[in-house]
C-alpha cells in the first residue's frame, strides 16, 4: 500500500503542480486540489496507464474523491 500511495503522491504532483509532501491519504480532489471533472478524467487516465488496471468505469470513477480512495481503490485492483 505505500508504494501505491507514493505513486499516486507523484501522479498528483505532477498533475496538479504541488508538493508530493503534501498530499495526503485524506487529500481530497475536489476541495484541496481544485480539480474539475476534465482534471478527474486525466487523473484516471494516468493511473489507469502507470498501475495498468484497465478502464475505469464512470461509476467507479463516482467513488473516488480522495487520494486515500485512490490507493484503496487500486489496491483492490491490484490484489483481485
Amino acid at each position: 500500500m505505500p508504494d501505491i500511495f507514493e505513486r499516486m503522491q507523484t501522479i498528483i504532483a505532477d498533475q496538479f503542480s504541488v508538493n508530493p509532501d503534501d498530499i495526503t491519504a485524506d487529500t481530497s480532489f475536489e476541495d484541496d486540489l481544485g480539480a474539475d471533472s476534465v482534471d478527474l478524467v486525466e487523473l484516471v487516465m494516468s493511473m489507469e496507464e502507470e498501475f495498468e488496471i484497465g478502464e475505469v468505469l464512470e461509476e467507479e470513477l463516482a467513488t473516488l474523491s480522495t487520494v486515500g480512495d485512490c490507493v484503496e481503490f487500486l489496491t483492490n485492483k491490484l490484489e483481485g
